[in-house]
C-alpha cells in the first residue's frame, strides 16, 4: 500500500471519526428526491460542519428497487470506494440521528452549477473512474448532477444508495466511456477486490453486514466481467439512461 493511499484512508477515518462522534447540532430538511434527506450540522467544542442525513424511516417505496436498505447500500459503496483508492466518495458512517437510523454523509462545499457535462473536458481521467467503479457496484442513477467539484477541484461522486441490485438496469449519463479500456492497475485493483471477497477477508466481512449474499455474488460477476474483457461495456441508449439527466 503506497504512502498516498495511507495518507488518504488516514484523512477519511478521521473525517468517519467525527462524523460518528461530534454532537448533532441543527437539522434541515432538504426537500428534493423521493426520500428524505436533511443537511445536518455537527458539532464538537473546537469545530462545526455539515453532513447529509438519510434516515431509514424516510425512505419511500420505489418501483424497481428494494426499500429499508439504501443508506445501507450507500455505505457499502463508501466501502469499495475506499478499498480502490477511488473515486472520491464523501465520508460516510451510520449512526442514529433525530429521525432513526441513517447515514451520515460529510457535505461538500461545490458549486452548484457544475456537474458531469460541465465537467467532462477538464476532469476525463477522474470521471472514467466514476464509470468503472459506477458498473462495478450497479449503479442505476448516475445523474450528471451527482458529480460535483470542490474548491480544490477535485472531483466527487455522491448518491450511491440505487446499487447492487441485480434486477436492474446500470443507468448512467456517462455515454463518452462506452466500450473504453481499463487500465492494468485498476484491473489489479478489481482482482484483488475479488480474491478478498471470494476468500471472505475484511472487505466481505464488511460488504456481508450492507448487502444480501446475491448481491455479493453478483458484484463479483460484473468485476469478472471487466477483468475478462478489459473494457467498459457499450451501453444502450434506450435503456441505460436514467430519469431525469441532471
Amino acid at each position: 500500500m503506497g504512502i498516498l493511499r495511507i495518507l488518504k484512508l488516514s484523512e477519511l477515518e478521521f473525517s468517519e471519526n467525527q462524523l460518528i462522534n461530534y454532537k448533532i447540532k441543527a437539522v434541515n430538511e432538504i426537500y428534493e428526491g423521493s426520500n428524505r434527506v436533511f443537511l445536518c450540522e455537527l458539532e464538537s467544542k473546537k469545530q462545526t460542519f455539515l453532513s447529509i442525513y438519510k434516515p431509514l424511516r424516510g425512505e419511500r417505496p420505489l418501483v424497481d428497487f428494494f426499500t429499508g436498505n439504501l443508506f445501507s447500500r450507500e455505505k457499502a459503496a463508501y466501502e469499495i470506494s475506499k478499498f480502490f483508492g477511488w473515486p472520491s466518495l464523501p465520508p460516510l458512517i451510520i449512526r442514529e440521528g433525530p429521525y432513526g437510523l441513517g447515514s451520515f454523509q460529510l457535505f461538500i462545499k461545490h458549486n452548484p452549477k457544475e456537474n458531469y457535462f460541465t465537467l467532462y473536458e477538464s476532469h476525463k481521467e477522474d470521471l472514467k473512474k466514476v464509470i468503472i467503479f459506477d458498473f462495478i457496484i450497479l449503479n442505476t442513477d448516475r445523474k450528471a448532477g451527482s458529480i460535483i467539484l470542490d474548491d480544490s477541484n477535485e472531483i466527487w461522486a455522491i448518491d450511491q444508495a440505487l446499487t447492487f441490485n441485480p434486477y436492474t438496469r446500470f443507468r448512467t449519463v456517462m455515454f463518452e466511456f462506452n466500450n473504453s479500456e481499463i487500465s492494468v492497475k485498476q484491473i489489479k485493483q478489481i482482482k484483488k477486490l475479488v480474491y478478498e471477497i471470494e476468500n471472505k477477508e475484511k472487505i466481505y466481512l464488511i460488504l456481508s453486514e450492507l448487502i444480501s449474499e446475491e448481491e455479493i455474488i453478483s458484484l463479483i460477476s460484473r468485476c469478472k466481467e471487466l477483468i475478462h474483457h478489459k473494457k467498459l461495456p457499450i451501453l444502450d441508449p434506450n435503456t441505460n439512461v436514467p430519469y431525469p439527466l441532471i
